[in-house]
């Protein structure tokens, strides 16, 4: 059994809608704001990852995108180095969307390869 056979379809449609429509959102503020583009994923749940990506961005654009955007939000970013030599960053958050009951939760994120750029 999956964890979506406990929740019933159109409850995760609803969710997908809200994290759409905050998809949405995030994407007239970034305009507004000037915020670098990221790459947006949408999960079953309904939650919302951007991603700035090494492909993209450098690695020192790539931290400023996360900041960026999680300053936008009010997150914090955390930050964590692997023993295989990249730089995880992740700023989790919820945030309201007009109209609907409750926050849509998600994260924007970065994985950089310090080998990569150290070379």
């Amino acid at each position: 059994m999956t964890s979506t056979d406990t929740v019933p379809a159109e409850t995760l449609h609803r969710w997908q809608l809200r994290g759409q429509k905050l998809i949405d959102t995030l994407l007239t503020d970034a305009r507004k704001l000037n915020l670098p583009p990221l790459a947006w994923t949408l999960a079953v749940s309904g939650a919302v990852t951007g991603s700035a990506g090494h492909m993209n961005y450098t690695p020192d654009e790539q931290r400023e995108a996360v900041r960026r955007w999680a300053a936008h939000v009010g997150a914090p970013v955390d930050t964590e180095h692997t023993t295989d030599g990249r730089e995880e960053l992740y700023a989790g958050w919820r945030v309201a969307v007009d109209g609907e009951v409750g926050p849509v939760q998600g994260c924007f994120r970065a994985t950089i390869f310090l080998n990569e750029e150290n070379a």
